[in-house]
């Protein structure tokens, strides 16, 4: 399989993992791979993303995102392409970005609450950075200029490369090798927020049930 037919599927197979895991619905996310030092791949504007075929892919040269921006079926990119080439130029060790409005993320955060990715033992060992970026505007190149800084930024004293940022009521964006990598980091990211949401609703029922009298016998 050459290299283009190999990333394309690695995305398709990426956008499928993400519709049956409930992470997208309608023309949500956006996945992308690096092609080599000048191209990525990318999901077009408009489409499922759990629906693709390897024609809707669109190559975009990093240097010039309008050079031959469209698919084979005649769709642009992802809205979102501002993200996928600021992201690339601020981390060349990356090989692939994926975006979803993760439903617990964004409920989460619209309620305010912002989850520690420490108190999970997977989250500790594999996400042991989540940024978090108050509400932006979606495809604009101030977020996307956000989220490549957030992905970026190095420590004092150092440690590992931020892998995924949490986005205020608009889900996470991820970065990995492959596609496959991406969207793992971005389940961990649910997978943390459902736990907190869980823990918030438990103690809130127990909080609840403390205050209720008990009824006495035969009343």
């Amino acid at each position: 399989m050459d290299p283009l037919a190999a990333a394309a599927d690695r995305i398709i197979r990426a956008g499928r993992r993400l519709g049956a895991r409930g992470l997208i619905s309608a023309g949500e996310g956006n996945i992308s791979v690096r092609l080599d030092a000048d191209r990525i791949l990318v999901t077009p504007a408009g489409l499922r993303k759990d629906e693709l075929v390897a024609d809707d892919l669109v190559v975009v040269w990093l240097d010039h995102p309008d050079r031959e921006a469209l698919s084979r079926t005649g769709r642009g990119p992802t809205s979102d392409l501002a993200i996928h080439l600021a992201v690339y130029a601020a981390r060349p060790d990356i090989g692939a970005l994926a975006h979803a409005h993760l439903p617990a993320a964004m409920g989460l955060t619209l309620a305010g609450e912002v989850p520690d990715p420490a108190t999970l033992p997977e989250t500790a060992l594999l996400l042991p950075r989540l940024p978090f970026l108050s509400l932006g505007i979606p495809g604009s190149e101030e977020l996307a200029g956000l989220i490549a800084a957030a992905l970026s930024e190095a420590t004092d004293p150092p440690e590992p490369l931020a892998p995924a940022v949490l986005l205020e009521r608009h889900g996470a964006v991820a970065v990995g090798r492959d596609p496959d990598h991406a969207v793992d980091r971005l389940e961990l990211a649910e997978v943390l927020c459902r736990t907190w949401r869980d823990a918030l609703l438990i103690r809130a029922a127990r909080a609840s049930l403390a205050i209720v009298e008990t009824p006495s016998p035969g009343s």
